[in-house]
């Protein structure tokens, strides 16, 4: 892969006044792939796209809130339709450590900023508008001379997610649907390449148990099969690698885990409304040979 900008370095600056940085991006309009110097929440305001973030793919949708880091690489691909926005409220180092000061809570954050992936929360409608507004608002103050209000205001704001959508502190906040203590550990393991091309054999090396037993708990708690759950990963990977790389389709068909070209023509058609050929052509802006490294990393 080639170069990748790092914003806060090379360009895209927080402002120097308030150490922010406000967007609000159609699909079009947002950035190729790229890495920061500072934090960053975005919320999904309207559609979805992929997000191909630290060597994965993640789906996001209306209403998912996403933390970045200043460690993540990450961009945004075509998922379905073109009315993909996102809001953007970037912060600084400095910021972060005066909310981590205010809210006393150290352990909470470095779980957050520590993580593999972004931590992603999914707001229902009131929550995305709210946080959709308050975003708006930290980007109108920035427009005037009031640096003080603004800074403050932005700090409520941030330490208010924070608190309200990232932290627990009750017990009786946790999801009442339980999964067994394996599964989370065996689905982070399904996230990699190499483990989601070998497919339901190592879902159930995984999960230390027997093939009806997998299902019955994976249907319980994801609402989909386990081979659904997998050709839906397998298919998003492959429209990572139809619009960044230059691979012929049946490369791809095999690389994302699929025996059959007829067969991953078939799902990808009825998935995505449009054949692999005719995909790339209408999505594939940025063709180069840069997939992601495929040794132990995740989807």
């Amino acid at each position: 892969m080639g170069h990748i900008p790092v914003y806060g370095m090379e360009h895209t600056f927080l402002d120097e006044k308030t150490g922010l940085l406000y967007r609000n991006s159609r699909f079009r309009q947002t950035a190729s792939i790229h890495t920061h110097t500072f934090y960053e929440f975005f919320i999904v305001a309207e559609g979805s796209a992929l997000h191909l973030v630290n060597d994965s793919i993640q789906t996001i949708t209306q209403g998912d809130l996403v933390f970045i880091r200043p460690k993540d690489t990450h961009s945004y691909q075509f998922y379905y339709s073109d009315d993909f926005r996102i809001i953007n409220i970037g912060f600084s180092e400095q910021l972060l450590q005066n909310i981590r000061l205010f809210l006393d809570h150290t352990a909470m954050l470095r779980t957050l900023t520590e993580s593999e992936l972004p931590p992603c929360v999914r707001l229902d409608k009131s929550g995305r508008e709210e946080i959709s507004v308050r975003f708006e608002e930290i980007g109108a103050l920035m427009d005037t001379p009031k640096i003080q209000k603004t800074v403050f205001y932005a700090k409520c704001c941030l330490a208010d997610v924070f608190t309200r959508y990232f932290f627990s502190y009750d017990t009786e906040e946790i999801p009442t649907v339980s999964s067994p203590s394996w599964f989370q550990p065996m689905l982070n393991e399904m996230q990699k390449f190499d483990n989601l091309r070998i497919g339901f054999p190592k879902m159930i090396e995984l999960s230390s148990c027997s093939s009806n037993h997998l299902c019955r708990v994976f249907k319980s708690v994801m609402s989909v099969t386990p081979t659904e759950y997998i050709n839906s990963k397998r298919l998003e990977y492959s429209v990572y690698l139809l619009t960044q790389t230059s691979k012929e389709i049946i490369e791809i068909s095999m690389l994302c885990g699929f025996s059959s070209l007829s067969h991953f023509y078939h799902l990808f058609k009825k998935k995505y409304q449009s054949p692999p050929s005719r995909f790339r052509k209408m999505n594939g802006n940025y063709i180069q040979d840069s997939s992601p490294k495929t040794t132990g990393t995740d989807l």
